[in-house]
């Protein structure tokens, strides 16, 4: 423990990486002996809870004598505010101890405690309110709309360093996110490793129920305003228990028609006992929790995970066994999501309440791991749990359905009735991207045959407006006057498939409407559209111009004073300015070339014998960025997380390497040690080894 005068001086420095956790709970309009009542949320570890204002007083006592503590996320209501003897604000506050369950209440030092803001209920304040919160115009209609009719509500703009458009091509990466193979076929990616062309199948994943998402659905899920409505605002809902406005009557009523309607977890105890008691204990609101059972095993209760009997194919029994929140569940190693979920429910931790050979166990000891992991570390709402941006980005997702938001959402608006939700404060965290677009992410409809699709298109000398994407159906590129024609490149992988458009297009001023068709005989077409706009003779000249003689291909700059420079960026980390850094194992190089923006410039990609670089992005993988007049202006070396050998993948030899550099029987150089730095804290030690052994074993 710290003494007072250094936990006042470190307070100051938790409050600024605390600052979303002040709204994790709901301001309260009741009025006790003329103080108006606030929530609150505690923002340090190990904070003493005392009898009176006051260093002085003795620490506050749990029912089993031990001294009550409260940590960061913990949700308080304050009732009263008194100065000690030195002039400092004490609050006078109670709460449910999450250690016991039991209601308590106490005084706390008021700079440990972040102060919930008070909704705002007035309409022009509101439209201030929003745009003082950072909201973007495209948000504000339906917040309008919601703020109508549920005015006690608080949104919450989340300001993330992140570009919508990084962000979605991070979780577009194949096998991040997942829709199920019935999908529609825009709804499932046509990246490498996805779909297989020669026998016109999708690859399935984790099992083989699920495809790669697309791009274009990736963005629908991700995009918040596609989902600012009553009920799938709540994939919003920040998640940390509350015991003002999470009770057992609502858990009771969410449980019904399920198989734990009723029903007991343990000996004399109710699901619904239950499930409050995993809230107490974890920190985790209740409702979330029992969405979360449903989502993973189903309101009829027959997986294998949660009925104490199952007998894969594998030969081996599992009795007594429970995972109700499928942790740990995935299909690796020979066996099942099933039965990997339940070798990890028969391991030991005390903390987590392993084993957990009860359904008790299992519904408070998972909620526990719930919180420690996702909840009480920023991944707060379940938009979070999916789309990961605390620590390492993209890395820690608690689902890989990128529809799971959206549906867990319907079953949280359940758990409020319609008075609840006009009586009650409810806190909605709702994310707001860098530089986010315009127009919202539509969702995809087209179920045409993926056969008639291309894998590339582009336009010789030129960057088209947006990067392409076999679901992508519209593009276009700005060309200057002196461009009288280009040259159109196009590609379907399908080798039945004929493109039609391709080639030489002589260009008339202004806009050139161009369709580029794909023909599949009995299978259709699809047409991609291409609008190339050349400009008018007045207007100002600033693309390069590529004139093309019988003899040889030359560029020149058009007439200004100064050249274009070439222009490139790529959404992986670059660190030393010569390091692509945290790509992940198994990565396609053409994920790798999609990652980057390019204007006035071409990438070129090679391994480590200055060959085009196929298959998987490598250690060692090169990454040159050439001008327009053919000059290397920008060489980056690529860095898979643990690959030490050069291989883009984690094998035993990665792992072994590892080992022997840690024992110093071999040295690694630059490259692969950055690389074996697997949680990039700047140092390569024996837990990179162990995270990799991890990875190894899954």
């Amino acid at each position: 423990m710290h003494s007072y005068e250094e936990k006042r001086r470190k307070s100051y420095v938790v409050i600024t990486i605390s600052v979303i956790f002040i709204l994790m709970a709901v301001f309260s309009y009741s009025k006790i002996n003329a103080y108006e009542q606030k929530s609150g949320t505690v923002n340090a570890s190990s904070v003493n809870v005392r009898t009176g204002a006051g260093t002085s007083y003795s620490k506050l006592l749990s029912s089993k004598g031990n001294n009550v503590q409260l940590n960061t996320g913990d949700t308080v209501t304050i009732t009263g505010e008194k100065q000690d003897a030195s002039g400092d604000k004490w609050y006078n506050i109670k709460f449910t101890y999450p250690s016991t369950g039991e209601n308590l209440s106490g005084y706390i030092f008021a700079e440990y405690v972040n102060v919930v803001k008070t909704p705002v209920t007035d309409t022009s304040d509101f439209e201030k309110y929003m745009s003082d919160q950072g909201f973007p115009e495209s948000y504000k209609v339906k917040l309008r709309q919601l703020h109508a009719k549920y005015p006690k509500w608080l949104f919450v703009a989340d300001k993330l360093n992140y570009t919508f458009e990084d962000a979605v091509a991070n979780e577009s990466i194949v096998g991040r996110s997942l829709v199920s193979k019935n999908s529609i076929s825009s709804w499932k990616s046509m990246d490498s490793g996805s779909y297989n062309w020669s026998t016109n199948t999708w690859n399935t994943f984790d099992g083989t129920a699920w495809c790669a998402a697309s791009k274009e659905f990736v963005a629908y899920c991700m995009d918040p305003r596609n989902f600012l409505d009553e009920n799938y605002i709540f994939q919003f809902e920040m998640l940390s228990y509350n015991s003002a406005i999470h009770t057992k009557n609502n858990v009771t009523n969410l449980l019904k028609g399920t198989f734990m309607d009723n029903a007991y977890s343990i000996s004399g105890k109710l699901f619904s006992d239950t499930f409050m008691d995993a809230a107490a204990k974890s920190g985790v609101s209740p409702y979330h929790l029992v969405s979360r059972v449903i989502q993973e095993v189903g309101s009829a209760g027959t997986s294998g995970g949660v009925t104490g009997y199952y007998a894969p194919s594998t030969g081996n029994v599992y009795t007594n066994l429970y995972n109700f929140y499928n942790i740990k569940a995935y299909t690796a190693n020979g066996r099942g999501a099933i039965e990997n979920g339940l070798i990890y429910a028969s391991g030991t931790d005390s903390t987590l309440l392993r084993p957990w050979n009860t359904k008790y166990k299992a519904v408070v000891g998972g909620a526990i791991f719930i919180g420690q992991g996702y909840i009480n570390v920023g991944q707060d709402t379940i938009y979070y749990e999916k789309f990961d941006f605390v620590g390492t980005p993209y890395t820690h997702q608690y689902m890989t359905n990128v529809q799971a938001p959206k549906s867990e959402s319907l079953k949280m608006a359940k758990a409020y009735s319609s008075d609840m939700k006009v009586s009650t404060s409810l806190v909605f965290k709702i994310p707001v991207y860098k530089n986010m677009p315009v127009n919202v992410s539509a969702c995809p409809t087209d179920n045409s045959s993926p056969s008639t699709t291309l894998d590339s298109l582009s336009v010789d000398g030129y960057t088209l407006d947006k990067t392409f994407s076999s679901n992508t159906f519209e593009y276009s590129v700005t060309v200057p006057y002196e461009q009288t024609s280009v040259n159109i490149s196009a590609h379907a992988p399908y080798s039945m498939a004929t493109v039609a458009g391709t080639g030489s297009v002589s260009l008339n001023v202004g806009s050139n409407k161009l369709n580029i068709t794909v023909n599949v005989g009995g299978l259709g077409a699809r047409v991609y559209t291409l609008t190339i706009n050349r400009q008018n003779k007045t207007q100002p000249q600033t693309e390069t111009i590529k004139e093309t003689s019988s003899s040889q291909e030359t560029t020149k700059q058009s007439e200004t004073s100064n050249p274009n420079p070439a222009s490139y960026s790529t959404s992986y980390v670059v660190a030393g300015d010569r390091y692509i850094r945290e790509i992940l194992p198994q990565t396609s190089i053409d994920t790798l070339r999609r990652s980057f923006k390019l204007k006035n410039c071409t990438l070129k990609l090679l391994n480590a014998n200055r060959q085009e670089q196929t298959g998987y992005v490598t250690t060692g993988t090169i990454a040159d960025i050439i001008d327009t007049n053919g000059n290397l202006v920008k060489e980056y070396i690529c860095l898979v997380l643990g690959d030490t050998d050069n291989d883009g993948i984690l094998t035993v030899s990665d792992y072994n390497l590892l080992k022997n550099y840690l024992i110093g029987a071999i040295m690694l150089d630059e490259k692969d040690l950055l690389a074996a730095d697997i949680d990039c804290n700047g140092n390569v030690n024996v837990v990179d080894l162990l995270y990799l052994k991890q990875k190894l074993t899954k």
